[in-house]
């Protein structure tokens, strides 16, 4: 008798300690286990007000941040926190538990940013794409706040420019996950006025400011459209103020890119005909604005054009590009870029 009770104390406490083990499991299922998603490693995502435990949850498995919606629905009633979830952006990170999850929706002191680079020479369009993707902001929204009267009168320029065209500034920005479409534009404009006119780049307290403030920053925006390479960039815009001196036309390619819809592309004939102001083989001088948001480099390019007597260059096919000072040494440089393309097989 005493063998078979030391027997069944043995199995109850294998039975116990398994169930310790079990319950541990699930606990760490639970709370611990940690998910992966493929992809972008972080991900914004918007908990908006009004939304229940239910709705956030699709959210969240919609966006692919947690793999199981009842394991997590029921992490978050055992936590307590089903009441305490806060409505705001926020950004999620690739591997994390579901009580990384948990601790971060109901952090009432939480403060997130997320990084986000605009590139030199990215257009207004080009800026909402990726704000879209990058920021899960609304590039149509975003479009909008770009026509802002208010900010267009602080350059100076209500009647002259629509939007902020090449007012808005190319940096890599730490913003807070709630920033808005309309915040944004300001942030980037704000830099822009940090950047270039607080640094006296261009001063907007002379006599035509705001028309000279117009046309540096018109032609930064087409230098920036021909060339990434920042020591080509004074000899660039120096071929345009010749141009300009000697009334030709600028025929500047980056400004055909501009006015195509299905931009940037390479270029067809057909497109030098646009009936556009922005089309500077059809019309002589600058365009009525800047076709994209230049850098630094580009706008001081503008300002301190190289002195020569180049008014022509193409592409080298290699990078860079040739400049020449009359149409039959042009001509000769265009061959050279061809016979280029022909080498490498494009």
């Amino acid at each position: 008798m005493q063998l078979l009770l030391a027997e069944i104390r043995k199995y109850c406490w294998f039975i116990a300690v398994l169930n310790i083990f079990l319950l541990a499991f699930i606990i760490y299922q639970l709370f611990y286990s940690k998910y992966f998603w493929k992809g972008n490693p972080e991900k914004k995502v918007i908990i908006e007000e009004g939304k229940n435990l239910d709705g956030i949850i699709i959210l969240l498995k919609d966006n692919d941040i947690i793999p199981d919606p009842l394991l997590f629905k029921i992490a978050v009633k055992i936590a307590g926190k089903e009441s305490q979830i806060i409505s705001k952006s926020y950004l999620f990170k690739n591997g994390m538990s579901a009580l990384d999850l948990i601790d971060l929706l109901t952090d009432k002191s939480l403060t997130q940013f997320i990084k986000i680079t605009v590139p030199e020479g990215y257009t207004i369009k080009q800026i909402g794409k990726l704000i879209e993707k990058k920021l899960s902001l609304s590039k149509e929204k975003f479009y909008k706040e770009t026509e802002n009267d208010s900010l267009i009168n602080l350059l100076g320029l209500n009647g002259r420019i629509n939007n902020l065209e090449g007012f808005l500034f190319p940096d890599t920005y730490e913003l807070q996950t709630s920033v808005s479409e309309r915040s944004l534009v300001f942030i980037l404009f704000n830099e822009f006025r940090k950047r270039v006119i607080d640094r006296g780049l261009v001063r907007l307290n002379k006599t035509d400011a705001d028309s000279n403030l117009l046309k540096l920053i018109t032609m930064a925006s087409i230098i920036q459209g021909e060339t990434k390479i920042v020591s080509e960039m004074p000899v660039i815009s120096g071929v345009y103020y010749n141009r300009i001196k000697k009334g030709m036309r600028l025929e500047a390619d980056p400004t055909i890119q501009y006015i195509i819809p299905d931009g940037p592309r390479r270029l067809l004939y057909s497109d030098l005909k646009i009936n556009s102001k922005y089309n500077t083989y059809l019309f002589k001088g600058l365009p009525p604005g800047p076709i994209n948001n230049p850098g630094t480099d580009a706008i001081e390019a503008a300002i301190n054009p190289d002195t020569h007597e180049y008014i022509f260059f193409v592409a080298t096919g290699e990078g860079g590009h040739k400049f020449s000072e009359n149409y039959q040494q042009h001509l000769q440089a265009v061959k050279e870029y061809k016979s280029n393309l022909k080498k490498n097989g494009k």
